[in-house]
């Protein structure tokens, strides 16, 4: 497919039908999906296999959300197949999630006037928008004909940038399903990394079909 994202200025009401098919492919194949969740959460423990995990959870959730039938065996492949690329991936995001955080926290450190809380508050936005980027550049990995980070966050930066208040939808339910998650200890165990996969996978194929 092509791997450019084009312009859509219209707003979609699609957020709350993005929710209800992640919850549908969550509970399609109830076994692969805890199984897989309980693999990401005990290599994100393992930390040196945390972004792998990662990605090979967005693997799933990318062909879950593209309605093929995933097996457990999905999440070993994707593991062995991008560990070098999630690696890459995980160390950039990292570094520039600690150096917005590292600047804000030295900035309040250094002075608590108007201008300082004012660049603090501008880290913290950089901060979460860059971690929120990673939500559509791992879809993206798997939606362009070779895996590139570069241009997976070139993409996700453009989608964004067109989209901006369906991402803060998005974000929000995002925000809401992991906190009604919580409530119940089990579900949050057995099925909150895959949802946020799948919310993020579904997203973007649904940005994406707006543009054929």
């Amino acid at each position: 497919m092509r791997t450019t994202v084009m312009e859509d200025g219209r707003t979609s009401p699609g957020v709350g039908a993005i929710i209800r098919a992640a919850l549908r492919d969550a509970a399609d194949d109830l076994f692969v999906t805890a199984v897989v969740n309980l693999l990401w959460l005990i290599l994100t423990v393992l930390i040196v296999t945390a972004p792998p995990a990662a990605v090979a959870l967005f693997y799933v959730g990318n062909r879950k959300a593209h309605g093929e039938v995933t097996e457990i065996s999905d999440f070993f492949f994707a593991l062995r197949r991008y560990f070098g690329l999630a690696w890459r991936w995980g160390l950039v995001t990292a570094a520039v999630a600690l150096f917005l955080w590292g600047d804000m926290v030295l900035t309040g450190r250094f002075s608590q006037s108007p201008l300082a809380r004012f660049a603090q508050g501008f880290y913290l936005t950089v901060l979460v928008i860059w971690l929120f980027l990673q939500l559509y550049a791992l879809p993206f990995l798997f939606e362009q004909e070779r895996p590139s980070l570069r241009l997976a966050w070139r993409n996700a930066a453009v989608m964004l940038g067109h989209n901006i208040g369906f991402s803060l939808a998005l974000l929000a339910a995002i925000v809401l399903v992991l906190l009604v998650s919580t409530l119940f200890f089990l579900v949050i165990m057995a099925a909150g990394g895959i949802l946020v996969a799948l919310i993020a996978n579904h997203a973007v194929l649904n940005r994406l079909g707006r543009m054929v």
